[in-house]
């Protein structure tokens, strides 16, 4: 298979711009669900790349489900593609995806802006005060780093369920889906007490046993999350 593309914009990285040519043609319907990729080769000789920034975007790619790779048999476009796969925000935000710092200064300050609106409304807090409690039985050193985000990532959507704001629950569900994979990069076992305290943290300030204080929380945030990637 040949897929259609412009020329490769600089302005971006390889890997990215590969990305974007991969959406646009599921866009157009040069790609369907079920249909087989290129392999590594090809799209190096199609596109005239290296390897490396193939692999990059193929990661991406499996990472946010839009493929799906068969051993033995190659790539292919996954059958369960959704809207939300194919949502533009998330190719948006893939192409500011390597900047770790930026991303995780705007998690934080997302995160701040959910705890300061279910304060504000005093919404019921028992499905987030649920989530933690799952994950203090949970969250062990046996687990793989990818379960341990997704246990992670639990307490973060019972956060946003609890807004009751159906456009801060998109918005969020769609930073999570960006930010999973550097989640899983870091997320080892030594940093499940980290974890923990760190949502206990967050649930004491709902409770209201905490001060609330956006400047001061969003620095300690930052500060937590860079000491977890280093």
């Amino acid at each position: 298979m040949t897929l259609s593309f412009g020329k490769i914009n600089l302005s971006r990285t390889i890997s990215s711009e590969i990305v974007l040519i991969i959406k646009d043609n599921l866009l157009n319907g040069s790609l369907k669900p079920g249909d087989k990729l290129p392999t590594e080769k090809e799209l190096m000789e199609q596109l005239g790349v290296s390897r490396t920034p193939v692999r990059e975007s193929i990661k991406i790619l499996e990472a946010i489900g839009v493929i799906q790779i068969k051993r033995g048999e190659g790539m292919f476009i996954t059958n369960s593609l959704s809207q939300f796969t194919l949502n533009p925000l998330i190719f948006s935000l893939i192409m500011h995806s390597n900047n770790i710092e930026k991303l995780i200064e705007f998690r934080q300050h997302f995160e701040v802006l959910l705890m300061n609106m279910i304060i504000t409304e005093t919404n019921n807090i028992k499905n987030i005060e649920d989530a933690y409690h799952s994950q203090v039985k949970r969250m062990n050193s046996s687990l793989s780093p990818e379960k341990l985000a997704n246990i992670d990532l639990e307490f973060h959507y019972a956060v946003l369920e609890t807004t009751n704001n159906p456009f801060v629950i998109e918005i969020g569900k769609t930073i999570y889906e960006i930010i999973k994979p550097n989640m899983i990069h870091f997320k080892h076992s030594s940093n499940i007490e980290r974890t923990l305290k760190t949502h206990h943290y967050y649930l004491e300030l709902l409770r209201g046993n905490i001060d609330f204080n956006s400047t001061q929380l969003v620095e300690k945030m930052i500060k937590n999350n860079e000491e977890m990637i280093e």
